[in-house]
């Protein structure tokens, strides 16, 4: 029966591995930035992608053909010499545009109180001309409201101006409803909007799929809440859209007020078109920031006239053209969205270690985020791009950084045991392929093929006999140092000094994937072996020069499954191989000792290997079969030979 511990002991080890810490950190990266967003510290940048793709649009070359606007600048003011203009000059301007036959007239001009001379002339030119639409001030809050003029009070021939401002002063949303609890009131661009498309058949209508909402024609105008897109809390009063700035800051037929009293309009600019008058005077300061304002020298230049042109505008190509405006992604969605990329780039950073690929790989994926988002934002959806983008570079760079943490500590524990006990090509080798015997950082015990070699002096004795304890020690280490050093010079791995004994691996720590790898360990352990032979021989002819006795080695060499992996204390831990054949080469080692059927007289060093050395060495070694001994500590005799030499190396080879 399953217990507790057999499956939290996998969970345990799993939460160990960098798949699970990579999750952490993704999880982590996207909390911090879902909090941050939610604090609104990514609204500013946000915003300010938003402002970008408008301008990035190729849509400059789009107009606007169902609206104008006639502009009253510096020179203009000059020009009729005071401002505010006269009601006796506003009612000339009326009465002149009236001409050309436009379908509405929509002046963007407080006129709350009167402004002498002209008023009769203007009260009456507003009471008669159902053309005529005039702007009021809804205010609240720190802005004070600003009537309407009083022969129009009432009527459905008033809209408030009011826009929205975003922080940093930029106008980005339109208004099509205020309600303060006692009044409501409509915008400006919404009662000009609506007899346009009543005489083309288009009314209000209950919104789709949610009755609630307004629809004109086909399109359903989903009003923008606090939460919406790139805002974060924003002040969600009244009906908001937002506005699409189609074709750039002026897709309109623009105007001057001296080209209208001059009448040098052509004569069909206007006929039929909603008109807007407004101001772009700077003295006056009816200017706006808007999207196409950034980097600007001067950067309110979008008269605020332009703006409800805008709004003008999209409401008219929503209700006759079916264009509806962008859509939104649930505040869920953006989250989920946010979550996901966070993980994609975990999962890459996981997959790619190389800095320089990752970094490259990042910055595609970056860029492919910010492409698609802004292929969406061209056909209507907005995606929260920079929330995005952030979290997965943020986990991509804490991904990284924890892997070359991990992959530090696993070069140093690598280094803590194999330090001075492989060549460098191995130890570089054993690096670039960790992942075969490394699991959570520690190493994972394997089943393996290898060659195993011992060695030991035979008559060590009668040298330690003539030195001193120190003496014996600078001997015996110059001794192993030389033989360690070959050992790694022909792809070894140094397993253990005991006393004057040497036990080295073939094969390991990485697993050999073929035959031939494994043939080719075996002959690296004879051709070790018969170059220790060489090298005490030179040692000996030093030693004879000092007076010291010869002496003689015994290698003992076996080929086959063995365990491999590490075996100790977390404080102290050491690498090594288990298994009968590591067995098997110790007893041909040790076996007899001072037998010459076994060893041949005045032999410097004496080779045996086991029958699988032997077939796996092949026809390059000169053996000699010694027969089927029975070792110690084995049940059944083992067929052992001796190596003689390497072919083409003389009897003993380097």
């Amino acid at each position: 029966m399953p217990t507790a511990s057999s499956f939290l002991r996998p969970l345990l080890l799993w939460l160990r591995t960098p798949a699970s810490i990579g999750l952490g950190i993704g999880l982590a990266a996207f909390l911090a930035l879902a909090g941050l967003r939610l604090a609104g510290g990514l609204q500013p940048m946000e915003l300010a992608v938003y402002d970008l793709y408008l301008n990035a649009r190729h849509d400059a070359d789009w107009r606007e053909d169902r609206v104008a606007v006639v502009l009253i600048d510096d020179a203009d003011i000059r020009r009729i010499g005071r401002w505010p203009m006269s009601d006796d000059m506003l009612a000339r301007v009326a009465d002149t545009l009236l001409q050309a036959g436009p379908h509405a007239i929509g002046f963007d001009l407080y006129r709350d109180l009167p402004v002498a001379p002209g008023t009769q002339r203007l009260e009456r030119l507003l009471a008669t001309q159902e053309q005529l639409y005039v702007v009021m001030k809804f205010g609240g809050r720190d802005a004070a409201r600003v009537a309407p003029p009083p022969v129009l009070d009432g009527s459905d021939r008033i809209g408030f101006a009011d826009l929205l401002i975003d922080p940093g002063g930029f106008v980005r949303r339109g208004l099509l409803f205020l309600d303060d609890g006692e009044t409501l009131a409509y915008a400006f661009a919404w009662r000009l909007v609506m007899p346009y498309l009543a005489s083309k058949g288009v009314t209000p209508a209950a919104g789709e799929p949610d009755p609630q909402h307004l629809r004109l024609g086909s399109v359903t105008l989903r009003p923008m809440e606090a939460n919406d897109g790139p805002y974060v809390r924003a002040d969600a009063a009244g009906y908001q859209f937002p506005l699409d700035f189609k074709g750039g800051e002026r897709p309109f037929r623009v105007f001057s007020l001296s080209a209208v009293l001059d009448g040098t309009v052509p004569a069909d600019a206007l006929r039929d078109r909603i008109v807007l008058v407004g101001v772009s005077a700077d003295s006056v300061k009816d200017l706006f920031l808007t999207p196409f304002n950034h980097g600007a020298s001067d950067a309110a230049s979008t008269p605020g006239v332009l703006v409800h042109a805008h709004a003008v505008s999209q409401l008219l190509r929503a209700g006759l053209d079916g264009e509806r405006p962008l859509v939104f992604l649930p505040t869920w969605a953006g989250y989920l969205g946010m979550l996901a990329w966070s993980l994609v780039a975990v999962a890459t950073a996981l997959r790619v270690r190389a800095l320089w690929l990752l970094a490259l790989l990042a910055g595609l994926e970056t860029l492919a985020l910010f492409g698609g988002s802004y292929a969406a934002f061209l056909a209507g959806w907005w995606i929260p791009v920079v929330p995005m983008a952030l979290v997965g570079l943020v986990s991509a760079s804490l991904s990284e950084a924890y892997l070359s943490s991990l992959e530090r500590n696993e070069r140093q524990y690598l280094m803590d045991i194999f330090s001075r006990q492989v060549s460098p090509d191995v130890a570089e080798e054993m690096w670039r392929s960790r992942e075969q015997f490394l699991e959570s950082g520690r190493l994972k015990p394997r089943l393996l093929t290898a060659t195993i070699l011992f060695t030991d002096l035979h008559n060590f004795t009668p040298v330690a006999e003539q030195l001193s304890p120190p003496e014996l020690m600078d001997w015996l280490n110059l001794y192993m140092d030389r033989m360690a050093g070959l050992v790694m010079q022909h792809g070894g791995v140094v397993d253990d000094y005991f006393g004057d004994a040497i036990k080295a691996n073939f094969g390991v720590p990485i697993v050999r994937q073929d035959e031939h790898a494994i043939d080719e360990d075996a002959r690296h352990a004879v051709r070790c072996a018969l170059a220790m032979g060489v090298a005490l021989e030179q040692m000996n002819r030093d030693w004879e020069a000092a007076g010291l006795p010869h002496i003689s080695m015994r290698v003992g060499i076996a080929t086959g499954e063995v365990v491999a992996g590490c075996l100790g204390s977390t404080q102290r831990m050491k690498f090594t191989t288990l298994g009968d054949v590591v067995n098997t080469a110790a007893r041909m080692e040790t076996y007899g000792k001072d037998d010459p059927a076994v060893t041949a007289p005045d032999a410097i060093s004496r080779v045996l290997i086991s029958e699988e050395t032997a077939r796996r060495i092949g026809d390059g070694f000169v053996t000699t079969v010694v027969g089927d001994l029975r070792l110690k500590g084995k049940a059944s005799s083992v067929r052992v030979y001796r190596v003689e030499g390497e072919r083409g190396a003389g009897a003993v080879g380097a």
